[in-house]
């Protein structure tokens, strides 16, 4: 390794400590130790190795002092605002992003509030046209930009962005316009781009290509068939522009114009060319950075380093915000460049042994291969730990479609640039590439249904397997290299299918074990209930505020028990923290029935786009008017309307299951008073299992309710939430009534076997 490269890990090491581990108040003594440490140097007699050490230390004692001046200088300053309402006068940054829910826009605050960028939003109402450059006063109410829902939050300060703030309704004008216009160059570029995809591609494709081109998904995952599809799939990197789309830009102009200095040198340009018109986003500078220090060593008539690239694309990054290094997209962007360095040479070498590399067509499509390959073996543990799975046949996927993809994205380049003079060609042409498009989509939704799609990292025997896949394969690379074996790599592949099979099984015993499990799945502040038998498995509610999708949390723990299907999907009632996970679960799993109330509060504009999708996988739908009894394998179902007086909380299902002997009762958000028609119209057995209504509100949970149902555990679906779930005169009621009282927010994962062990709580 070179010695930017020592001094790059040192100073990446100490800001990933600080950022993860160590007391921010202690920094900067680790600054100074690691400065003094270098006076041990001569114990170190490889002269070498002695300049590694020293560099490195030295690197680290700056990533201490730097992520500490940038905390201390930056964030500390606005976390001293939250709760605070100010008037700040900011220069916008970015043009405005419109959700379903709110709209927010990206600026650099001048005045009012500690100077930087910060993230400014709207739920009420709609913010102007806003176009970078613009000079905007307004009212904010600040929040903290390093906490989310009670817990730390990376998301923002790894992206430069300190402060975070909620426009008071009516506050936000324009008081005019920056001289520096030419500062948002990339962004008026990148704006341009994206309105060029839109008016030239049919509404189907442009989203996935506009992705492709600018990494702007917004427009995708409001798609959100496609988009579970292609995570599922495992080909989401393709539309997080990065590494990939400059080595894809990089290997088609040497396709035409040869490997040379030449070409390396004409390439340069074209790389800065395309960062801007990305927008200038961190992960297409980092990458246009690696492949610039690439491209420029033989250019200069120096040998590439790896390892010394990598090193500097990182201090790019982090010299200016060393709390970057928190930031998900920049730890898989790296993972998959370390991939390209270290894995993807060797990858050629046997390639350029047993494929005629001397043709380039051949050349090119095997340098692709080779390049998805490395990028996936060292980015699979980090997706693994921050999305919940291991896409099983992304490498199918990616193959199916990686040329496509990349004649897409030049495509769709040459298009982008014809069209800003000859609109009408280009949407011409736009129309033929669509079909390119609509292959790589539908190849996404196949892979995405196939079974066991996702493997699903909900518990510890996949982590295992995870882990012995990479300990086989790396043993196999260490006694191959070293002559003690001469297998070809088949050998490890078809061991750890065998391994993997035993993980799948070992999912179908934990249910096999009793008469089943009733899980309330840690979704944050929402709901969730998973009843399942051996053959059988009904789904209460999908809804939640948590870090993930409740969908995607219903459908990893669904086949981590081994259900590829859901038997019944019942939703009590149509507010988002019940059913805003519902579309992606229909679309990741196989559904047999989803049934919902006839006659509902629909106030979070929900049931359009549920029936939507229910429609499009062809699940039956059921509306619910009246008391229904269902069978579902060995469950046997009661949905209960207990029609209470006052608000639509008071409307919804109430589902009493029973599985063998033990009987369970979910309340969704029923309150006093349909638990008073509950007692009046029905006669409430004693229950074993209490989903306790409303997420443990005081609005829920009379004590005669308690007393009629005499629920031996109560369980409780609960999140970070400002609300005062659970009320503390219910939770002592609980303890009245109940024997035990188990919930989410402190346990994760509340899992209860029937009939046989307990599997008490699962965190």
């Amino acid at each position: 390794m070179r010695k930017l490269a020592w001094a790059a890990l040192g100073f990446a090491a100490a800001a990933g400590l600080a950022e993860y581990i160590l007391p921010v108040g202690e920094l900067p003594y680790f600054a100074a130790a690691l400065a003094i440490l270098p006076l041990a140097g001569p114990l170190v007699k490889d002269r070498r190795r002695r300049a590694g050490v020293l560099l490195a230390c030295l690197g680290a004692a700056a990533g201490f002092l730097g992520w500490w001046g940038h905390y201390q200088l930056k964030v500390a300053p606005s976390e001293a605002l939250v709760g605070e309402t100010v008037t700040i006068t900011a220069n916008v940054h970015d043009y405005v992003e419109r959700h379903d829910e709110y709209e927010r826009v990206e600026v650099r605050v001048t005045d009012g509030a500690p100077r930087g960028r910060a993230l400014l939003y709207l739920y009420q109402g709609s913010l102007p046209e806003l176009e970078p450059g613009d000079i905007i006063r307004a009212e904010i109410r600040v929040t903290s930009a390093v906490t989310r829902q009670g817990e730390r939050s990376r998301t923002y300060t790894s992206q430069g962005q300190n402060l975070l703030g909620y426009i008071r309704e009516g506050t936000l004008t324009v008081t005019g316009r920056t001289e520096h216009l030419w500062l948002y160059f990339p962004q008026r570029l990148c704006h341009r781009v994206e309105a060029l995809c839109d008016s030239l591609f049919p509404a189907d494709t442009a989203p996935l290509v506009k992705g492709l081109l600018t990494g702007n998904t917004i427009d995708l995952q409001e798609d959100t068939e496609n988009y579970t599809a292609m995570r599922s799939a495992g080909v989401l990197h393709i539309v997080a522009v990065s590494g990939m789309h400059m080595f894809v830009l990089v290997g088609f102009v040497q396709l035409l114009l040869g490997r040379s200095r030449r070409t390396s040198l004409a390439c340069l340009p074209l790389i800065v060319l395309f960062a801007l018109t990305a927008g200038g986003k961190p992960s297409v500078v980092r990458a246009a950075v690696m492949q610039a220090m690439v491209l420029l060593a033989p250019a200069l008539g120096r040998e590439s380093d790896g390892p010394t690239c990598l090193g500097a694309a990182l201090l790019v990054l982090l010299v200016p915000n060393p709390m970057a290094i928190g930031g998900v997209g920049l730890q898989l962007s790296f993972a998959c460049m370390a991939g390209l360095v270290f894995l993807l040479p060797r990858l050629m070498g046997w390639m350029n042994a047993h494929l005629p590399m001397d043709k380039r067509p051949v050349a090119y499509m095997a340098g692709s291969v080779a390049c998805t390959l490395s990028a996936t073996a060292f980015s699979t543990p980090l997706a693994a730990v921050y999305s919940g799975q291991v896409p099983l046949y992304s490498v199918l996927a990616n193959l199916l479609t990686l040329l496509v993809v990349e004649g897409v994205f030049v495509a769709g380049w040459v298009l982008c640039a014809a069209g800003a003079f000859f609109s009408a060609a280009a949407a011409s042409g736009a129309g033929l590439v669509s079909w390119a498009v609509r292959w790589c989509l539908w190849v996404y939704r196949t892979v995405a249904g196939l079974p066991f799609a996702c493997l699903p990292m909900a518990s510890a025997r996949t982590w295992v397997w995870l882990a012995a896949v990479y300990a086989l394969f790396a043993l196999w690379y260490i006694l191959r290299r070293r002559g003690h074996i001469a297998i070809q790599p088949d050998r490890p592949v078809c061991l750890s299918v065998l391994l993997l099979a035993g993980v799948l099984a070992l999912g179908k015993l934990s249910i096999r074990r009793g008469e089943g499990l009733v899980t309330a799945l840690d979704v944050g502040q929402g709901e969730c209930v998973v009843l399942a038998d051996s053959d059988s498995a009904v789904v209460v509610d999908c809804g939640g505020s948590g870090w993930s999708n409740a969908g995607d949390v219903a459908a990893n723990y669904l086949l981590s028990i081994g259900k590829t299907r859901v038997d019944m999907l019942v939703l009590t009632h149509l507010h988002a923290d019940h059913a805003n996970g519902v579309e992606t679960l229909l679309y990741r799993m196989d559904v047999g029935c989803l049934v919902l109330p006839s006659d509902g509060d629909d106030s979070d504009w929900m049931r359009e786009d549920i029936l939507a999708a229910a429609a499009r996988r062809d699940v039956p739908v059921r509306l619910v008017s009246e008391a229904t009894h269902a069978t579902v394998g060995g469950i046997e179902l009661d949905l209960l309307l207990p029609e209470g007086e006052g608000g639509s909380n008071e409307r919804g299902i109430v589902a009493l299951a029973r599985m063998g002997d033990t009987r369970t009762l979910v309340m969704g958000d029923a309150g006093k008073e349909a638990e008073l028609a509950l007692l009046r119209d029905w006669a409430v057995p004693d229950v074993d299992i209490l989903v306790v209504g409303h997420h443990g509100s005081n609005s829920a949970s009379s004590p005669s309710f308690l007393r009629a149902a005499e629920p031996e555990t109560a369980v409780i679906s609960v999140g970070y939430n400002t609300y005062g779930h659970p009320s503390e005169a219910v939770l002592d009621r609980l303890d009245t009534y109940c024997d035990r009282t188990l919930r989410t927010d402190e346990q994760g994962n509340v899992v209860i076997g029937l009939g046989g062990k307990d599997l008490g709580e699962d965190g």
